[in-house]
């Protein structure tokens, strides 16, 4: 409990946040015992920064992240998520345009992909999603690539079919992606019994869309041709047509 929970450590924060006194944030938890230190980022993240305005929750992160990156930048970022998912912190906050900025480094790119692989699943719009690549440096189509392979959903699913248009000279490539859709696919439904329809339809969708004759399978996933051209510049078209299976 006392992992969660400590009355006289959430009283000293409550303080601090109310004080807005983000350096005297960092003193006191740079005094902390290590469990304490530990017990202190729970609360910060799930207790104190859940409700706060968008410019105090981004100083409070870009301090902490800034500060001790390996204790604070999964927190700070799964803080965020719910908050970026109900739309009460945006990508255009000044506050996380200046987070992004910070992290421009090379020292900074773990911290980059931490924050990448808790917000992707979190943005509901393509355009969003793409800007969150382009704000935290993932320019190159096939990290961008590696990234949403690893991220469930329509939107991820739309991206990667636009970030394939840039490797679309590479058959051999955009055939391997789909037999990572498929082995996706089959991985769940043997380790966890559940259909993954989506990555599945979405190689079927692929195979089509690049003509990709040498990707052999069974897909229950037909488009006619005129269902072809809207699909990389349309979201709803896409998510109708790669759902309707």
């Amino acid at each position: 409990m006392e992992l969660h929970y400590h009355p006289m450590i959430y009283a000293r924060l409550r303080q601090l946040f109310d004080a807005g006194d983000w350096e005297m944030l960092t003193a006191y938890l740079d005094g902390l015992s290590h469990s304490h230190f530990r017990t202190a980022g729970y609360l910060i993240g799930e207790r104190l920064l859940t409700d706060v305005p968008a410019a105090t929750f981004w100083d409070v992160a870009s301090r902490l992240i800034l500060w001790q990156p390996k204790a604070f930048t999964v927190t700070m970022a799964k803080a965020a998520a719910p908050r970026l998912s109900a739309g009460t912190l945006t990508l255009a906050d000044d506050g996380f345009l200046r987070l992004a900025a910070a992290l421009e480094g090379d020292s900074h790119l773990l911290d980059r992909q931490k924050l990448l692989l808790q917000w992707l699943p979190v943005i509901a719009e393509p355009q969003a999603l793409e800007r969150l690549f382009d704000l935290l440096r993932v320019g190159e189509a096939r990290r961008r690539v590696d990234f949403l392979l690893r991220t469930e959903g329509l939107t991820a699913a739309f991206v990667l079919l636009r970030t394939l248009r840039f490797e679309e000279h590479d058959r051999d490539y955009l055939t391997a992606v789909c037999r990572q859709l498929i082995h996706r696919a089959s991985t769940l439904a043997h380790s966890a019994g559940q259909a993954d329809s989506l990555s599945y339809n979405l190689a079927s969708l692929l195979r089509t869309y690049f003509d990709l004759q040498d990707l052999r399978g069974t897909f229950s996933l037909t488009l006619q041709p005129y269902e072809l051209s809207r699909l990389d510049t349309d979201f709803d078209t896409f998510c109708r047509v790669v759902t309707k299976v």
